[in-house]
């Protein structure tokens, strides 16, 4: 996801907004002909810049469509892994999920096209699954160093699992509620989740 342009200076404010662009046209292209349908000279010409324009945005396809990879503030990841923030596995594991979410919350009303374009194209799927499995790999092995050697490595994947499916409804829940950020939607699902398993 794209960042919020609250507090950018002009010039960075024009960045953003052909980045957004790029990733519009993106999305639009991928939703038309299929993630393997389009080539970055389609984007460009989708987008009216140059092909320059776009690599100096973009590194692929990948990228453009789905945004960077969310990358974790290591300080944030060391809190974890001591045991905090709140000392609530679950509880900790959302802090991080929702930070890592948090910067592109603004842009929500793109959430909802990522999903469709992702269910609709098995080659974004696989890229999408990639993804997730070199975060889940990453996130298991701090779960493991927080909670110990004995924490079962299927427990916590299932846990990624879990909070994976919180995230896709989150998404829905985004297309449909513009009032609240998309952590706080994030929170909500999982509020609802841990409903279900108490009952």
């Amino acid at each position: 996801m794209l960042r919020s342009t609250s507090h950018l200076s002009p010039r960075e404010a024009k960045r953003y907004a052909t980045a957004r662009r790029l990733q519009r046209s993106a999305l639009q292209l991928t939703v038309e002909r299929g993630y393997d349908g389009w080539t970055m000279d389609d984007l460009a010409a989708t987008a009216e810049v140059s092909r320059r324009t776009v690599f100096n945005y973009f590194d692929g396809k990948a990228e453009v469509v789905l945004g960077p990879v969310a990358e974790l503030d290591p300080e944030l990841i060391a809190t974890f892994v001591a045991g905090g923030p709140t000392g609530d596995l679950v509880d900790d594991l959302l802090v991080l999920a929702q930070c890592a979410t948090e910067e592109g919350s603004e842009d929500l009303d793109a959430l909802p096209a990522i999903r469709e374009a992702v269910k609709n194209d098995p080659r974004l799927f696989a890229l999408v699954h990639e993804r997730f499995e070199t975060i889940t790999a990453m996130l298991a092995e701090r779960l493991q160093e927080r909670e110990g050697a004995s924490f079962p490595a299927g427990r916590a994947r299932l846990l990624l699992h879990l909070l994976l499916i919180c995230l896709d409804d989150a998404v829905e829940r985004a297309a449909a509620d513009s009032t609240h950020s998309f952590p706080e939607l994030l929170g909500a699902a999982v509020a609802d989740a841990r409903a279900l398993f108490t009952r």
